[in-house]
């Protein structure tokens, strides 16, 4: 079984400003894969349940459908091994 390494480097950077004394505003900026590094064999990361599309299963999803190496930007959740992302980010706590 070929299990390569996944390499990344993940910042976030926030701050908070008080505005009134009951409301903070916090900024914050995320990178993910900061230093952008080449992931082009993540190890096979196979999502599995109960209902793996098997016959009589009610969802019918093929394994092959599970799979979670389909990288790319906006991939959301699954964006593991994805080139450079920035996440730009505002709180408001009261």
């Amino acid at each position: 079984m070929n299990l390569s390494l996944l390499h990344a480097f993940d910042a976030k950077l926030s701050w908070s400003y008080t505005i009134h004394e009951r409301l903070n505003v916090q900024p914050s900026v995320g990178f993910y894969n900061l230093f952008n590094f080449a992931n082009f064999d993540l190890p096979g990361n196979m999502l599995n349940g109960l209902l793996t599309g098997a016959i009589g299963q009610i969802n019918g999803t093929t394994p092959q459908g599970h799979n979670v190496n389909r990288v790319g930007v906006g991939t959301g959740v699954y964006s593991l091994g994805a080139p450079r992302q920035i996440e730009f980010g505002l709180r408001l706590a009261f």
